[in-house]
């Protein structure tokens, strides 16, 4: 039979394998989270940043094109038309951003993807005026006999042009100062309610900052706090 010490010595080893292996397992797992953790500031900071990003694109357009018409009459076919439309960003990283949906913050990960859709909807309104007052407007307005920098006559530039033509470009038009209006306000608070997730899940961590009242082409609007 086996003595007693030799018992207590083989127990001793097996403890101590069995503690080095629970240390090990300790910090592994400690490490796997804090890289999960890292992963999901950075993902929150890409995202912030991104909904800063939408709103300066808006933004400038707002204050390039629409207001120098707003509250005009005429806007619906003086509103300035660019042959590129303002340019979208890079969309939101939904499967990086999974962390919101299952720690608690489900409604900021919607109004992420919805605000993401509704910058596009903006996008798309303001691409279809151009590609509109471009192709058709203008060429008719010319063949018409018409001097696009000078004030028009409404009833004839509806003739020229075609009523369903200028129908189309009122509503157009007025869909594109409603949503870009409504969309920097969405995206302003998109911003709070977002970083605000942020903190509260990783409190102690750095994220991105926006100065939403300086110029929008200032890349230095955002900063890491």
């Amino acid at each position: 039979m086996p003595e007693w010490k030799d018992v207590l010595a083989a127990l001793v080893t097996l403890v101590a394998s069995f503690a080095g292996a629970w240390a090990a397992f300790r910090l592994q797992a400690h490490e796997k989270n804090n890289e999960l953790i890292r992963h999901n500031v950075g993902a929150g900071n890409r995202a912030i940043f991104d909904v800063y990003a939408l709103w300066n694109v808006l933004e400038q357009f707002r204050k390039e094109v629409l207001e120098p018409s707003r509250g005009r009459p005429d806007a619906w076919l003086n509103l300035a038309a660019h042959p590129a439309a303002p340019v979208a960003v890079d969309r939101f990283d939904a499967s990086a951003l999974q962390f919101l949906l299952e720690e608690g913050h489900a409604s900021v990960f919607a109004s992420l993807m919805l605000e993401e859709r509704r910058f596009h909807l903006a996008i798309d309104l303001i691409r279809s005026r151009s590609e509109l007052v471009l192709d058709t407007v203008f060429p008719k307005m010319a063949t018409a006999g018409f001097n696009v920098m000078q004030p028009q006559n409404e009833t004839e530039v509806e003739q020229a042009i075609g009523l369903d033509v200028c129908h189309k470009l009122r509503q157009i038009t007025a869909a594109i100062f409603q949503n870009v209006d409504e969309d920097l306000t969405s995206l302003r608070q998109l911003y709070v309610d977002l970083r605000t997730a942020m903190q509260a899940l990783y409190p102690g961590r750095k994220f991105v900052q926006v100065d939403f009242d300086r110029k929008p082409e200032d890349a230095g609007g955002a900063a890491a706090v």
